[in-house]
């Protein structure tokens, strides 16, 4: 039902997580079967929920007793993300860090209680509604969530189907003409009046070969590259990519070519990156931890 589906980083890890641990039916998504697959002490409690692991290693996570049945096993996935991904006190850690751990629990929350790999084996009605309220029963989540998740398939579904009509436009309609680099050009700027003695600005240059069969390239960050200086940054045709374009994902920094291909198709190939927003990115990171070894 889904053919042009791509799953996001997050979505991934937990998947592969789910998989390793045999938790491969919504029967699964629940606290005991997945507290007991990773070795997580649950604890009830009178009081918001949050999670530890001891200095011995031990990891409980505290669930408010007096919410439902439904409101917990949010929460104890919310609180597993944290367990899994994410380091340092968030009483010390700056706003932007709490932020976007906060965010990722919640995504996480969003995947892990209606994990893709198990919505595609459902046969899901053509009617709207009817699929919402199937999900909604098969998952025992709220239609509202189910909604969401649904949605938001379905707009990813849509996105990678444009993507790929535009690749086979394209290829249907090749000029003679077209001259193929076959390579991808980077290029730094150093803004003379910066703060910081590395570049301002990342210049990328995408062949057409890479926009139309790339989902996503690496960055080279922190490597020598050739700089350029102001009069040639005003006369390079060049668009912003947004700071959602760069991911960074252990360690890993990528830009996603499939999201600039279906923004602006195949008539731009030069885009600039904010090293600022490639730095956050990175430190974001550098914060998380994926500790999945019990």
């Amino acid at each position: 039902m889904f053919k042009y589906y791509k799953k996001t980083h997050l979505e991934q890890f937990t998947e592969q997580l789910y998989l390793d641990n045999n938790i491969s039916v919504p029967e699964n998504i629940n606290i005991d079967f997945i507290a007991n697959k990773l070795g997580i002490s649950v604890v009830l409690f009178d009081s918001d929920s949050l999670s530890h692991e001891t200095k011995s290693g031990k990891k409980i996570i505290f669930l408010n007793k007096r919410k439902s049945g439904s409101d917990q096993r949010k929460d104890f996935l919310h609180e597993l993300c944290h367990l899994l991904r994410h380091a340092g006190n968030q009483t010390t850690l700056p706003q932007p860090f709490v932020q976007y751990q906060e965010e990722d629990a919640e995504l996480f929350v969003l995947y892990a209680s209606l994990p893709f790999f198990m919505i595609k084996e459902l046969n899901l009605p053509p009617d709207h509604g009817q699929a919402i309220k199937q999900i909604s029963s098969a998952f025992s989540v709220s239609m509202e969530q189910a909604r969401k998740r649904y949605e938001q398939i379905l707009r990813r579904e849509f996105e990678a189907l444009i993507c790929a009509e535009t690749s086979a436009t394209y290829q249907s309609r090749k000029e003679v003409k077209t001259i193929m680099s076959k390579s991808v050009e980077f290029a730094v700027y150093y803004d003379p009046s910066g703060i910081t003695d590395g570049p301002s600005q990342l210049v990328v240059t995408l062949d057409e070969w890479t926009l139309m069969n790339c989902r996503e390239i690496e960055l080279p960050v922190g490597e020598r590259l050739a700089e350029i200086d102001l009069e040639e940054i005003q006369r390079i045709e060049c668009v912003p990519a947004f700071s959602s374009d760069v991911i960074c994902f252990d360690g890993k920094i990528t830009l996603q070519v499939h999201q600039l291909l279906y923004r602006h198709g195949l008539k731009q190939n030069c885009f600039i990156i904010q090293m600022n927003d490639v730095e956050m990115k990175i430190a974001r990171d550098q914060a998380m931890t994926r500790n999945l070894s019990w």
